[in-house]
């Protein structure tokens, strides 16, 4: 009997073995990471990533660093990706949550990507509160989404200690341009001016082509109007003869056997 027993007890003591490694490799890569994030925090209260140099200037960190430190609270920034933070979907909230689990510190995290939309703010403890969701929120709405992280974080800080974050953040309107837009709607409206300049090009040569053929249709016409109105003009110019009136028309004839009989009374006489 005792031996089922051990063999019992030595079966579940192995599978517990067997099990936590795995379930220790599906938690290392989000906690590795948090507890790296909370590690650089601790030395510097703002951390920025360097894996998105392009979009990130040289001087962010610093500038990050002076527009928090306008706030009067306990503040730490982390931009850093956020698309790897392991599986099931984790999202900058939950990387806030194990930074604060990890730091156990008081104050206003904020955790954004410097190249994905994903961002998340949230205040612990500190007396004063300031309405850091509503001015985050605000700040997405009032800024391209390109916009460099320093941008953002100068406008979130202003938006928070405005008093007005809620408002900003109801605010209804479209969303400013990004760069990438202007610059596709700069090359839009480019391409429609030089289409519009190739279509008069083309038609002032097309126009100016056809001026000579024009003129010669014209002055063959010209030429061949001439004659007929040269004619009805002297048509024109030419006295109309006078019709005899009725009862006094005489024939040649008639004229002819008069002068006749005159001439042989004029003989008689003589």
């Amino acid at each position: 009997m005792w031996r089922a027993r051990f063999v019992l007890i030595m079966t579940g003591a192995l599978a517990c073995l067997l099990t936590t490694p795995a379930a220790a490799l599906e938690r290392a890569e989000p906690v590795s990471r948090a507890d790296h994030l909370a590690a650089e925090l601790r030395r510097n209260p703002v951390y920025v990533t360097d894996h998105a140099p392009r979009v990130l200037p040289p001087d962010a960190a610093e500038r990050i660093k002076a527009s928090v430190a306008r706030l009067g609270v306990p503040a730490f920034v982390a931009v850093t990706p956020t698309t790897d933070l392991g599986r099931g979907g984790a999202t900058a909230a939950d990387l806030i949550a194990l930074l604060r689990d990890r730091m156990r510190e008081d104050g206003i995290y904020l955790v954004f990507s410097p190249s994905v939309g994903d961002a998340a703010v949230r205040q612990f403890g500190s007396a004063r509160r300031l309405p850091v969701e509503q001015a985050w929120r605000a700040t997405q709405l009032e800024l391209p989404y390109d916009a460099p992280a320093p941008e953002q974080v100068a406008r979130f800080v202003d938006i928070a200690l405005s008093g007005k974050a809620e408002e900003r953040a109801d605010a209804k309107g479209p969303r400013p341009k990004s760069e990438v837009r202007k610059r596709l709607d700069a090359d839009d409206a480019a391409d429609r001016r030089a289409t519009y300049v190739e279509w008069g090009v083309f038609g002032g040569g097309a126009a100016l082509s056809g001026v000579p053929f024009l003129a010669l249709l014209i002055r063959r016409r010209t030429r061949r109007a001439s004659p007929q109105q040269t004619k009805r003009k002297q048509a024109e110019k030419r006295p109309a003869q006078k019709k005899p009136a009725k009862g006094k028309q005489t024939s040649s004839k008639q004229v002819g056997g008069k002068q006749a009989g005159k001439k042989s009374k004029n003989k008689g006489r003589r």
